[in-house]
């Protein structure tokens, strides 16, 4: 009877030292850690019929028309939409002005960014895929 108390006993004691081994690595998160980005991107035109995209990289997904482009060009940023410069070129000096607006988070970093430009061809050569 002892033999088998004591078999008992030792797989007990496996099982809690494996139960620990697996939660440790979850309790060293910390509790506000982030995983991935998520990004709410509202394009509004000057003539109205503003839409959005929610973004989310990592994965990458959302509703948006290419998110994995639009979250490889924000990783080159480290997530700071101002920082885009992906296509710099020519565009027509036409007044039809586009606001870009962001509300979200970059790996538990808020990520708000606003800006308002001259045109569609000035917005897509500076954020690209993004919008």
């Amino acid at each position: 009877m002892t033999l088998i108390l004591t078999a008992a006993r030792r797989l007990a004691a496996l099982g809690l030292c494996a139960a620990a081994t697996l939660t440790v690595p979850f309790a060293a998160l910390p509790a506000n850690a982030a995983s991935g980005a998520e990004s709410i991107i509202t394009i509004t035109p000057a003539d109205g019929g503003a839409y959005a995209f929610r973004l989310t990289c990592d994965p990458d997904g959302g509703v948006h028309p290419r998110p994995r482009e639009a979250c490889d060009a924000l990783r080159g940023v480290d997530g700071w939409f101002g920082n885009l410069d992906v296509d710099p070129g020519p565009c027509p000096l036409i007044w039809d002005p586009v606001t870009v607006e962001v509300r979200g988070h970059w790996y538990g970093r808020p990520n708000p960014y606003q800006e308002q430009f001259p045109n569609r061809c000035v917005m897509e050569r500076k954020l690209g895929p993004v919008v």
